[in-house]
């Protein structure tokens, strides 16, 4: 059914791919802002992890627009996001850094958006909660797959099938996990309803989940205090406002940042009666080849993670998709 967009999007990426071959890449700049910016996070941590011909950084737009890296010109990738394509301080960066002779790429479910029009490179997703799309045309998915070919472009691989059948699989894996842990689901709403504050904790990848759930779901969509804390900086600081009645959710990863999100785990186990603990370690992960398991996991704690937030509104009665101030108040 949607076999034409799932072809467009792949020769979108290979599109990209292709100019990025007939360039001398060395540095790679993800840019965008709040929940558009964590989901191009594991740009930023795959590549910095898989290759050493290109580094890579990630910046909030507005900062990026407000002072543009010095080394940004014609040897950089600027990848950028905007579901919309109208945040104006993405299509402003998008601009700042076509006029430097940069390379740019930007996914937006927007086509003739002003994002598109600013970049060199648009790469659609596609997001409807009323009639959703397959999982594999929304962003994770994607930024997974441009991620993949790009490293076969710097690294001479041919990777990029293994992440494709990872994100064909993906869906039916979320489905799995999110049935699975319905009943913990539940029981977090029913015992975080009053909660006025929820920590989440984690490193690595699972960083861009974590500040999604505290940014996009429990502040964002349910309107309760929340913040991402590092669970390595977890002991520099912040655990001394951890006690016994502090709710926090801590992630637990299968890839080589498991040991300090553990360490975090077992210091929250000893100090709060609120820890809830969503481990990578408990999914089947069957459909996902295991050589990305790792760095797949986060997408299926991710969709757990959300359907934990959406049960939450639903106990209290406030649709995920009430807004105070945005899109509603000009600031």
């Amino acid at each position: 059914m949607h076999e034409e967009k799932i072809a467009l999007v792949r020769r979108q990426i290979e599109a990209l791919a292709a100019a990025v071959a007939s360039r001398n890449i060395r540095h790679v700049w993800v840019v965008a802002c709040g929940g558009s910016l964590a989901t191009l996070d594991p740009f930023r941590y795959i590549l910095t992890a898989e290759t050493d011909k290109v580094s890579a950084a990630a910046v909030n737009a507005a900062e990026f627009a407000a002072e543009l890296p010095k080394g940004l010109g014609e040897d950089c990738l600027v990848v950028l996001n905007s579901q919309s394509g109208t945040t104006a301080e993405t299509v402003r960066a998008a601009q700042l850094a076509k006029e430097r002779g940069a390379l740019t790429a930007a996914y937006t479910t927007a086509p003739e958006s002003p994002l598109e029009q600013a970049v060199d490179f648009p790469i659609y997703y596609y997001d409807d909660p009323v009639n959703p799309y397959p999982l594999l045309l929304s962003i994770f998915p994607e930024v997974y797959q441009t991620v993949f070919a790009l490293l076969d472009v710097w690294e001479g691989t041919k990777r990029l099938p293994i992440m494709e059948t990872a994100m064909e699989n993906l869906e039916e894996v979320c489905g799995r996990a999110t049935a699975s842990f319905k009943p913990e689901a539940l029981e977090f709403a029913a015992n975080h309803r009053t909660e006025p504050i929820i920590y989440t904790v984690s490193a690595g990848l699972d960083r861009c989940i974590a500040y999604i759930l505290t940014n996009c779901s429990f502040m964002e969509s349910v309107w309760r205090h929340s913040s991402p804390l590092h669970a390595g900086e977890l002991f520099h600081g912040a655990c001394e406002a951890i006690g016994k009645e502090t709710a926090v959710v801590a992630f637990l990863g299968i890839g080589p940042w498991r040991s300090v999100e553990e360490r975090a785990v077992k210091f929250l186990q000893r100090v709060t009666d609120k820890l809830t603990v969503l481990d990578a370690a408990a999914l089947d992960l069957t459909g996902i080849p295991a050589e990305v398991q790792d760095i797949v996991a986060p997408l299926v704690l991710h969709a757990i993670a959300s359907d934990y937030c959406l049960r939450l509104s639903q106990r209290l009665g406030h649709p995920m998709s009430s807004r105070r101030y945005m899109g509603i108040m000009k600031y």
